[in-house]
């Protein structure tokens, strides 16, 4: 019971600060309006954050379920404990992107990255239950994509030359490594809501980039849809029943 509550709290601070930090901001300008600042090519559309209203309660759902079934109770106690790690770490990220300071700020995105995936790690390798492994996944893949956007954003506000490749180029390379994990965790773990989320990003950065930059929208699309056709057929796939050699 205390380990439901500790992570309630620390989950209800994370969403508190996270919609400040959108509409009511204590240390800054709002979120949306710093992230529009600069001309970032691999950058999702505002819409992007609607995802969250899906994620948010499966968070929920997480705690009361208490991080789902665990085999001993060393395991549900370091399940709470990196999740409560994760909202601090969000928190703290959230504060130091309102006060401009983009190198801590993608510092801090990938240390609670990194809790994240520890956390996504602690369940059974195909084990995805909405109680359990399904949300820490959802938000898993939200935040891969955000340190992504985190780095491309740090590197243009230092004026980082592109090592002679233009915006739009590195935008693609980074589409293309992100869908190359969404098609890991596909395949290796049959996380189907890790794709589902990375391709609601990229169709974002698709509706933000239009047809300013063709060429990033069309990777956008292609690998989204790449990805969500996998999903289909890997689905499917996993339905079949193989036949016995009496069949």
């Amino acid at each position: 019971m205390i380990r439901k509550l500790l992570m309630g709290i620390a989950l209800l601070a994370a969403v508190g600060f996270h919609a400040s930090a959108l509409f009511m901001p204590a240390f800054g300008r709002p979120a949306g309006e710093i992230a529009a600042r600069l001309p970032v090519v691999f950058m999702p559309s505002m819409y992007s954050s609607l995802v969250l209203l899906v994620l948010v309660p499966l968070l929920v759902l997480y705690v009361i379920r208490d991080g789902g079934k665990a085999d001993r109770p060393a395991t549900a106690n370091l399940r709470a404990a990196l999740f409560i790690a994760a909202c601090v770490l969000h928190i703290i990220e959230l504060i130091t992107w309102q006060e401009e300071r983009f190198i801590l700020f993608t510092a801090t995105e990938v240390a609670m990255l990194a809790i994240l995936a520890a956390l996504y790690f602690t369940y059974p390798k195909k084990e995805n239950l909405i109680s359990g492994r399904i949300p820490v996944s959802g938000i898993f893949s939200y935040f891969f994509f955000s340190v992504l956007v985190a780095v491309h954003y740090a590197l243009e506000a230092n004026d980082w030359g592109g090592l002679g490749l233009s915006d739009a180029l590195w935008a693609i390379i980074t589409l293309t490594f992100a869908a190359a994990a969404a098609l890991h965790f596909l395949y290796h773990h049959q996380d189907h809501m890790y794709a589902i989320v990375f391709a609601w990003m990229s169709l974002m950065v698709a509706a933000r980039n239009g047809l300013d930059e063709p060429l990033v929208s069309a990777a956008a699309l292609f690998l989204a849809g790449a990805v969500i056709a996998w999903m289909i057929i890997s689905s499917r796939q996993s339905q079949k029943v193989p036949r016995t050699a009496e069949d």
